[in-house]
């Protein structure tokens, strides 16, 4: 077997193919717009990709044929450049199919990370990296780009890394759920986070440790401390501060909607019942929480569903965010097996790479069945380095 060969299964080329295993959702609840329904105006999801197939966020499978994707300056991308892990936007038509699989059509798809910078620090023991001077935390669910392989021991100091994730309010921190590398050096680098130290006159702000100068740079409509700005600015510092080229939207205004569902981190707090999640504002006045309200704190990350109308999400359900995916792990790969390698317990299905040495549960078939070109389901979890799944059970379709 030659080491090309090899490196396909250790190595996969697109970690994209996942399908997010399935959430329990809650029935509808007549009359108050709670859990996954069947019909109304228009779905709406935000949060991290989970699955391909279709594309999967928040356990919702959005069929993506016909869907127009976009980058993070509205300008038009493919399906090919979607990533496990990347934080989008999904517009669709109402959802529907059952409590424990919704599905709807996507109509719209938007992409977007936090940080396009270089990285000053990785601590290994303490999970964490450093990037364009805004603290980053890796978990056991931050999805590793498989060009990085070993995760986190392969990113080095000094070069440049995108990262997709959610902001910590309560750490001023982020909590990457993807990273990969920039194969050449970027032409701009980019952040999105809260203002602080504004000054309107001499035309300066920070954002965590940086300080940025937007001189020549109309700023966007309401810009105060406290607000959610995206950035773009040239990579070389001009006296300690980074040169705004652009400002981009921060916080798009959510769509009116009668199946919305947000995930995140709470950014912003009044009240366990009026809150912000990725900037956007909840009421949560007559919500159901069935994880209790004392874990609505700020930097926690929860699951919203509800209405949308005005911009704000009127919240039927707020659950506190458990992402492990339960003992069988919470991500999920479908499709025809592409390569076998039998040797070493690997398939490679969806583009990624499947190990199935571990304890597997198998439905509807046996490991023997396992063979190119076989239909599959592989749940489980991300390896430690984060490119790869480890199979915690396979269902063979028809």
């Amino acid at each position: 077997m030659t080491r090309d060969l090899l490196s396909t299964f250790l190595r996969p080329r697109l970690l994209r193919r996942a399908v997010a295993g399935a959430l329990a959702l809650a029935a509808a609840l007549a009359g108050c717009g709670g859990g996954v329904g069947v019909g109304g105006t228009g779905g709406y999801a935000s949060g991290p990709i989970t699955g391909f197939g279709s594309v999967f966020v928040n356990g919702i499978e959005f069929v993506d044929d016909s869907a127009r994707v976009e980058d993070d300056s509205g300008g038009a991308s493919t399906r090919a450049a979607l990533r496990l892990g990347m934080l989008v936007e999904v517009e669709s038509g109402p959802i529907g199919g059952s409590s424990g699989a919704p599905t709807a059509n996507a109509t719209r798809i938007r992409f977007a990370s936090e940080i396009v910078g270089p990285v000053a620090s990785v601590d290994l023991a303490g999970n964490a990296l450093v990037v364009f001077g805004q603290p980053v935390t890796v978990t056991a669910t931050t999805v590793f780009d498989d060009s990085l392989a070993g995760g986190l021991a392969a990113v080095t100091v000094g070069s440049a890394v995108e990262v997709y994730g959610f902001y910590d309010a309560a750490t001023a921190s982020y909590v990457a759920t993807r990273i990969e590398p920039r194969a050449s050096a970027p032409l701009v680098f980019k952040l999105r986070g809260p203002v602080a130290a504004l000054d309107a006159a001499a035309r300066t702000f920070s954002i965590g440790s940086q300080g940025f100068d937007y001189t020549g740079v109309a700023p966007p409509a309401g810009l105060a401390n406290g607000s959610i700005v995206r950035v773009s600015v040239a990579t070389t510092p001009v006296a300690g501060r980074w040169r705004v080229l652009s400002f981009g939207v921060g916080v798009r205004p959510l769509p009116d909607g009668d199946d919305v569902h947000l995930r995140g981190t709470v950014t912003a707090l009044t009240t366990s019942r009026q809150f912000s999640v990725n900037g956007q504002a909840v009421d949560a006045s007559t919500a159901s929480f069935p994880d209790g309200e004392a874990g609505i704190v700020l930097g926690a990350r929860v699951e919203v569903e509800g209405t949308a109308d005005g911009g704000v999400l009127r919240a039927s359900q707020v659950e506190i965010d458990n992402d492990d995916g339960g003992p069988q792990g919470g991500f999920e790969l479908r499709g025809n097996i592409e390569s076998h390698l039998p040797a070493l317990q690997l398939f490679v299905l969806r583009g990624v790479t499947v190990f199935y040495g571990g304890e597997v549960e198998y439905q509807d078939g046996t490991v023997d069945d396992l063979q190119v070109g076989a239909s599959v389901e592989a749940r489980g979890v991300l390896s430690a380095d984060g490119t790869r799944l480890l199979a915690r059970r396979i269902r063979f379709r028809d």
